[in-house]
């Protein structure tokens, strides 16, 4: 009886079994024939650890898929594609992608903007006593507020000049051309040795104005990281007896500032967002993990056309207290969970999914194309 050697092959979750004398010499050793022998003396089919887990995975997942296409059993195709037809299915597969993926990326364009936050600030007004005769000049000092961070968008800033429209009469007293003119210039912060004034923007000023837009200078300040922003207005008229200050407790003039803000829309692509929830750490807290499901190895390849394989997403992971919480009911049932083992702890379950698209033959034998919108799961978070 001729000797032989088994190397078991992972990928075909079998063994194959070669002549002594055609292996290596490293696995020529005795223990190489031992468990040759005692395999082929028992009959026993041997798998690496974990191997029964995937199987009743897999199953599990055959059966739902079956059961989501009304089918007892894999279908069997009334003819089979020739090469020429299996490319026109592949090719009709990816444009039922591509449209699929262009109406979804569309309902994202449509989802609506954050709600917008009004910010009135009272930034500080200081006359400079060496204006031109008829004219004149203030410094404008901003500060960031706590409400008010680098995290917001500045949709509109607007500064009160005036409580109310200028009449005529107010007009003549000015004893100018009117309308008039105002200049915006930024100033560097006091104490930097280089740095002048630089021109913004410059306004008309007529009978009608009551407010300055700085929008531009104060989206360009909240971006940076600067605390203050130092602004100059300087008037082609005297009208400080006509401005909308006040009077802080220490005596100085301010002026209102409304700023409208919403949160930063940063862009995000699909993609990104997936990695960022895939477990990444074996801390065992609630996470995204997947399994690599190839329709070939589990035996449909003849009645499934594409895809040849996805990864199917499942949530897995404990939910301690304020971790990826889906609500306040989830955050104070988690909270209750430490304190007594009677309220169950919150469950990590899915929190959105991808639509996937199934080319397949039918329980008639035709090709079909089916939609599962909630195939795929995305993101997950406690509940």
């Amino acid at each position: 009886m001729a000797r032989v050697c088994c190397k078991y092959r992972p990928k075909l979750h079998s063994f194959r079994c070669l002549p002594y004398c055609t292996m290596p010499g490293s696995m020529r050793d005795f223990r190489c024939a031992a468990t040759c022998l005692l395999l082929l003396l028992s009959g026993v089919e041997l798998r690496p650890h974990g191997w029964a887990e995937s199987r009743r995975q897999l199953q599990t997942i055959q059966r739902r898929i079956l059961d989501r296409l009304g089918l007892q059993q894999p279908p069997v195709p009334r003819q089979r594609l020739d090469p020429d037809g299996v490319r026109r299915a592949h090719q009709l597969y990816r444009e039922q992608l591509s449209q699929l993926r262009g109406n979804r990326s569309r309902e994202e364009s449509r989802v609506p903007a954050p709600p917008r936050t009004l910010h009135l600030l009272t930034p500080k007004l200081e006359r400079r006593p060496d204006a031109s005769a008829g004219s004149c000049c203030y410094n404008l000092v901003l500060s960031r507020t706590e409400a008010f961070q680098q995290a917001l968008s500045v949709t509109r800033a607007e500064l009160r000049l005036f409580q109310q429209a200028l009449s005529a009469h107010d007009v003549s007293r000015l004893n100018v051309s009117w309308p008039s003119r105002v200049t915006i210039y930024g100033l560097p912060e006091p104490g930097q040795r280089s740095g002048h004034p630089k021109l913004l923007h410059s306004y008309a000023l007529d009978a009608l104005t009551l407010s300055l837009d700085l929008g531009a200078a104060v989206r360009r300040w909240a971006a940076s990281t600067e605390q203050r922003l130092h602004l100059q207005l300087v008037f082609a008229a005297d009208i400080s007896a006509f401005l909308a200050t006040n009077r802080t407790s220490q005596g100085a003039e301010t002026l209102n500032l409304e700023v409208e803000t919403q949160e930063y829309l940063g862009s995000r692509p699909r993609k990104a967002r997936a990695l960022e929830e895939e477990c990444k750490k074996s801390d065992g807290k609630c996470c995204l993990k997947s399994l690599k499901v190839s329709f070939h190895d589990i035996g449909w390849s003849d009645w499934v056309i594409a895809p040849n394989s996805y990864y199917m997403k499942f949530c897995e992971g404990s939910c301690p207290h304020n971790y990826k919480p889906a609500s306040m009911h989830a955050q104070i049932k988690a909270r209750m969970h430490t304190l007594s083992k009677e309220t169950p702890a919150p469950c990590c379950v899915p929190a959105g999914y991808d639509p996937m698209v199934l080319m397949h033959y039918n329980s008639d034998g035709r090709l079909v194309s089916t939609l599962f919108e909630d195939m795929i799961v995305t993101k997950c978070h406690c509940a």
